[in-house]
C-alpha cells in the first residue's frame, strides 16, 4: 500500500517465482558441496508503469531476491538471486519503440552470457524488428534484426563484446512447413573456435511428441565437416507432463521430466550426463510463480 501510494497515478505489479530443490552438481557450485545439497530462492519483480497524456509509456523495475535457482534446463549453473533494492530499470516506449536503461544489466544480442549492457533501443521498421543494446563505460554495443522473407524467418545479430566472441556476426534462418521446421545457421566470431555452422530439423511426430537434430560444422579446425558434432533431442508435452531425453556426439545425455500441480506450481526432476566430466547434475525440486 505505501509503494503503491507513492505510484498514485500509476498501475504497480507484482509477480515472481520461489522454489526449492535438492541438488547434487559435483562441486560446480561450490567446492566444498560434493553431495547432495538443498537450495532455495525468490525472485520478486516490482512494476510501476504510467502512461503521459500524448501516449509515452513510462515503466519501472525493481527486482529482489535471495537463494539460488539451479538453471537446470539450460547451462545447469546455481543461479544466485540477490538484487539490491536501489537496481532499478526504467523503459520508456512510444509509437512502437521502447529505450530501456538498466545499468549493467541488459543482455547482449549476440550472446546473453554477456549481461553488462547498459541501454538498449528496439522497435520495427516495415515489419523488420531493429534492436540495439550499448554499454557507455565499455563503448561496446550488439545489435539484432529479424524479418520474414518468403515464409522464412531471419535473424542477423552483431557485437563487438568481446566476452560475447569478440567482433562477432550471426545469420540464421528458419522455415516452417506444417508439422516440419527447417532451419540453419552461421556464425563468425573473433577467432575460429568461435565459428560455427548448423543446419537442423524439428519434426512433430504428433500433437504430443516432437524429434529435432542439428548437425554441426565447428570451426576450430579446417579438417572439421558436418556431422562432427551434433546435438538430438525427444520431446513429450501432454496435459501436465512434459520430458525430454537430448544426446549429442559426446554421449552426453539430458533427461528432464516436469509436471504442472496448477496454481503456479511445477514439480522437476533432471539428469544430466556430461561425457569426459565430472560436472553431472541431479536435481530434483518445485518451483512457484505468482
Amino acid at each position: 500500500m505505501v509503494l503503491a501510494a507513492g505510484f498514485a497515478s500509476a498501475d504497480v505489479s507484482f509477480s515472481g517465482t520461489a522454489g526449492v530443490a535438492l541438488i547434487d552438481d559435483n562441486g560446480a557450485s561450490l567446492s566444498t558441496r560434493a553431495d547432495m545439497f538443498a537450495e532455495s530462492y525468490y525472485d520478486l519483480d516490482i512494476a510501476a508503469t504510467a502512461e503521459t497524456d500524448n501516449g509515452i509509456s513510462v515503466k519501472l523495475g525493481l527486482d529482489l531476491g535471495s537463494g539460488g535457482k539451479i538453471d537446470y534446463d539450460d547451462d545447469d549453473k546455481l543461479e544466485v538471486q540477490s538484487a539490491a533494492p536501489g537496481d532499478a530499470d526504467v523503459a520508456v516506449s512510444y509509437n512502437g519503440w521502447t529505450l530501456a536503461v538498466d545499468q549493467a544489466g541488459i543482455d547482449n544480442l549476440f550472446d546473453d552470457t554477456d549481461g553488462s549492457q547498459d541501454m538498449s533501443l528496439s522497435g520495427a521498421v516495415m515489419g523488420w524488428t531493429v534492436a540495439l543494446t550499448t554499454d557507455q563505460e565499455g563503448s561496446t554495443s550488439s545489435y539484432k534484426v529479424g524479418g520474414t522473407v518468403g515464409g522464412a524467418a531471419l535473424t542477423f545479430t552483431c557485437t563487438d563484446v568481446v566476452a560475447a566472441g569478440g567482433d562477432a556476426t550471426g545469420i540464421s534462418a528458419s522455415y516452417s512447413m506444417a508439422t516440419l521446421t527447417l532451419s540453419a545457421s552461421m556464425e563468425n566470431g573473433a577467432s575460429d573456435a568461435e565459428d560455427e555452422t548448423a543446419i537442423g530439423i524439428t519434426y512433430a511426430i504428433n500433437d504430443a511428441l516432437t524429434f529435432s537434430y542439428k548437425s554441426i560444422k565447428p570451426g576450430s579446425r579446417a579438417s572439421d565437416d558436418f556431422g562432427d558434432e551434433w546435438d538430438a533431442k525427444v520431446a513429450y508435452s501432454a496435459g501436465c507432463v512434459s520430458a525430454s531425453f537430448a544426446t549429442d556426439e559426446t554421449d552426453a545425455t539430458t533427461v528432464i521430466a516436469e509436471y504442472t500441480l496448477g496454481g503456479g506450481a511445477t514439480a522437476f526432476a533432471a539428469m544430466h550426463d556430461k561425457a569426459g566430466t565430472a560436472k553431472d547434475l541431479t536435481a530434483l525440486g518445485l518451483t512457484f510463480a505468482f
